[in-house]
């Protein structure tokens, strides 16, 4: 009876053949389906590219794996030439993906019993408002085993770093390390895996800078640490290291890396949990099993988190009424919520239409709304533009016929979806149809822009 061999372990062994080289997302997805057998055609019919792209993608994709293994590999012969890779021969290759848990401890690895935080630039938190159920969700999460990678993501303002702090901090406890590290300063994956090693075998350390060594045996001494250390590890801020393009996301340049590094933590065996914030729903993670990695889309303050915040007399209506309808108007975004409360004090009470006019001219706001814009694609940009200048919520069937790039239906979906998840967008239901609006206080900005654009 033939051993059953998981694709994540024949893509260890591809990611160690090619290293340093990396395999980009859509040469990953021509590998994984070949392996579940489909065709180029299917291929570009499923994921929406030009089947001549795909069967190009393909052929480049062959030669590099045979000049990696120096054997002839085609689309025909890929499968069974890795089944007997990693089954029949017993090969070194296997030995290095399903490494013996009882093998002796490496000497750079920490032997400690008690249990040791490096939050580095993780915020301090004087008060946490709200966020019970998605604190929950999070911690139920982190109970399945079968779980590798929880992604927090969500607008500019919305609290994710916020969140993670609160849930890292409530489950510590259950772990024997945890590191947070924020990925603003762009690292290198070798000097990531390094910092990462050297915390870890700390009371090992003789003061010196650890000697840069070959990205594929700092993964692997990497792998090996989550494996006999329970460990909670946090990046924050993904969307530093990914890029937007006309309607996908990838890695940016010298940063591909972070593929092989997300690949090998989702995909191997270990006791540990990597948690991630990102601005960016990273969408080339969501193809693995759901189990394996989780997403979390942080929407804004429910009604009575929002009261709270404001700490209105809710003996009021007509101030509670207010509140909500400007908190509204921000989509109960965190960030945003306190420039306006900041700002309360100098408008007029009772007139939320005009204090959200003036909101909009505030430089805070301008900036974090221009973050926010930074990450959308041209097809979003181009929804909410339409969205911006319409009187009225628009239908899906409305949206498609303005937009140029709807001609292509999964993306424009995928679009649509990626900005009601980060709460730029709002549905309801109109005469048995959803139509969408856009968030009122970028409305008035990008309306703003247009106008300084025409004059």
């Amino acid at each position: 009876m033939k051993q059953k061999i998981d694709f994540e372990s024949v893509l260890l062994l591809v990611d160690r053949a090619i290293s340093p080289t990396y395999l980009n997302p859509t040469q990953e997805i021509v590998l994984r389906e070949v392996w579940n057998g489909k065709t180029y055609t299917r291929m570009a019919y499923d994921y929406n590219y030009d089947p001549e792209y795909i069967k190009t993608v393909g052929c480049n994709l062959w030669q590099t794996l045979s000049r990696a293994f120096d054997e002839q590999i085609n689309k025909s012969n890929f499968v069974p030439f890795m089944r007997q890779r990693l089954s029949s021969r017993g090969s070194e290759e296997k030995k290095l993906i399903s490494q013996d848990d009882s093998a002796p401890l490496s000497a750079s690895i920490k032997s400690r019993k008690q249990q040791f935080c490096n939050w580095t630039t993780a915020p301090s938190i004087k008060h946490f408002l709200g966020r019970e159920q998605e604190l929950a969700t999070l911690g139920s999460w982190s109970q399945d085993p079968g779980c590798r990678l929880i992604v927090v993501s969500g607008m500019t303002g919305a609290g994710k770093t916020t969140l993670v702090k609160e849930f890292a901090n409530s489950i510590k406890e259950e772990f024997d390390y945890v590191i947070w590290f924020s990925l603003s300063q762009l690292p290198s994956l070798t000097k990531l895996l390094n910092k990462y090693l050297k915390i870890i075998s700390q009371d090992l350390d003789d003061g010196r800078e650890p000697k840069p060594q070959e990205l594929s045996f700092l993964l692997s001494e990497f792998i090996d640490c989550l494996r006999r250390q329970k460990i909670l590890l946090v990046l924050d801020g993904l969307q530093h290291i990914l890029e937007v393009n006309q309607s996908s996301i990838s890695y940016k340049e010298y940063f591909e890396g972070y593929g092989q590094f997300l690949r090998s933590i989702i995909s191997t065996d270990h006791q540990s949990l990597l948690v991630t914030t990102s601005r960016i729903k990273p969408k080339l993670l969501e193809y693995y099993a759901s189990n394996q990695v989780k997403f979390l889309d942080l929407l804004g303050f429910s009604e009575e988190t929002t009261l709270r915040f404001f700490n209105a007399n809710t003996d009021s209506y007509w101030k509670k009424k207010e509140l909500l309808h400007l908190s509204e108007t921000v989509q109960n975004n965190p960030q945003l919520l306190k420039i306006a409360h900041n700002h309360l004090d100098v408008f007029a009470v009772g007139d939320a239409d005009q204090i959200i006019e003036d909101l909009s001219l505030l430089e805070a706001i301008s900036d974090l709304l221009e973050q926010e814009l930074s990450y959308l694609s041209d097809l979003d940009k181009e929804i909410i533009y339409w969205l911006a200048i319409s009187d009225k919520p628009l239908s899906l069937d409305e949206l498609s016929r303005y937009v140029k790039y709807s001609l292509s239906k999964l993306k424009f979906s995928q679009s649509i979806q990626s900005l009601v998840e980060r709460s730029l967008m709002s549905k309801k239901m109109d005469r048995q149809e959803y139509v969408y609006s856009l968030m009122s206080i970028m409305k008035i900005h990008l309306r703003r822009k247009l106008v300084r654009a025409a004059l």
